[in-house]
């Protein structure tokens, strides 16, 4: 039976918690449980979530605690000052943890500064042990979600599921929808797309040391946030548009639907490294309009609202089979 990923995580953040407390007894550290608040708070999501954390924790550490000892330095020794600003650093570290993490590590680092003010006395030696402890507890972390069983995110599956909604999306709006049903919805669309926008940073560190860089990696999210707002547009587009159409018309956007699932299978098919029929090129969809342009030429060079309704589908079926294509080129360079 599989491991679910919520148990994985609970087992990495004990095993990360045990090997910090095991480092800060043999290192004989004053201040352990740094370490092991680092390593506890960076083992709770995937690895390449940890890995950008872990970075982002170190590197805002830095320049929290820089900073803080630069402001506590200025700051008059005056103890209600100081409380003032600790629980300035507590207000700014709550507020901002969800809408801007590295600030609110930048906060959290000055919250740190000023609560050993208040207890005593801050210096550089200790703002040196909390930047080494940080980066203790991260590459405990790090070493934990490496090879304890590691949570990942499946990016081809994540890409799959996100083609296979397009499918049907162009399906059942194109081809299987009900003379009155109502237009098809496109909020699930956008939903997955924001959901991997949302990860795709951490995403992109997952495929760091893969043969995809994250160069292309980000290539890829730009061609598929295209492709998005194409088949948005067809279909929000298509919905008004069809009770205007003639059936010569619904034929050749029947056909450019065609090629787009056509195109979309191979690249789903190409993604899971099975056998697939090659792409076909966008060059197809203009030679269906240049032939429609030609079989009656006074019809488009009047501008005639319907032909040109025709038109703008077909340019935006043109447009999203080219940039499928140049998903698919991308992924065969990343193959060499």
């Amino acid at each position: 039976m599989a491991i679910r990923n919520t148990t994985k995580i609970a087992w990495q953040a004990a095993a990360a918690i045990t090997i910090a407390e095991i480092v800060s007894y043999l290192l004989n550290l004053e201040r352990g449980y740094w370490v092991t608040l680092s390593a506890m708070a960076l083992t709770t999501q995937s690895w390449g979530e940890s890995l950008k954390r872990s970075l982002e924790r170190v590197s805002m550490t830095i320049l929290g605690g820089a900073g803080g000892t630069i402001l506590y330095w200025i700051t008059p020794p005056n103890q209600y000052a100081i409380l003032g600003l600790m629980l300035l650093f507590v207000f700014f570290t709550v507020y901002l943890f969800q809408i801007f993490h590295l600030a609110a590590m930048i906060a959290l680092t000055g919250f740190v500064v000023y609560l050993f003010a208040m207890f005593g006395d801050w210096n550089l030696f200790l703002l040196r042990e909390r930047i080494l402890d940080t980066a203790l507890g991260a590459a405990i972390a790090l070493m934990v979600s490496t090879y304890c069983l590691p949570v990942r995110t499946n990016v081809v599956d994540l890409f799959v599921r996100y083609i296979e909604k397009i499918q049907a999306s162009l399906s059942n709006e194109f081809l299987q929808r009900p003379v009155n049903a109502q237009p098809v919805t496109v909020q699930h669309l956008y939903l997955e797309y924001q959901l991997i926008r949302k990860n795709a940073l951490s995403i992109s560190y997952e495929v760091l040391f893969h043969r995809i860089n994250r160069k292309d990696f980000h290539l890829l999210l730009t061609q598929i946030a295209f492709c998005t707002h194409y088949v948005v547009g067809l279909i929000e587009a298509y919905s008004w548009l069809e009770p205007y159409m003639n059936e010569e018309d619904k034929t050749r956007i029947h056909m450019a639907v065609d090629t787009s699932l056509h195109n979309l299978e191979a690249l789903k098919k190409r993604l899971k490294k099975e056998s697939h029929a090659p792409m076909l090129p966008a060059l197809n969809l203009i030679d269906i309009l240049t032939k429609a342009i030609k079989a009656d030429p006074s019809r488009f060079s009047t501008l005639e609202s319907k032909a040109l309704g025709f038109f703008n589908l077909m340019y935006f079926f043109t447009r999203l089979n080219t940039r499928l294509n140049e998903i698919y080129y991308l992924l065969e360079k990343v193959k060499k």
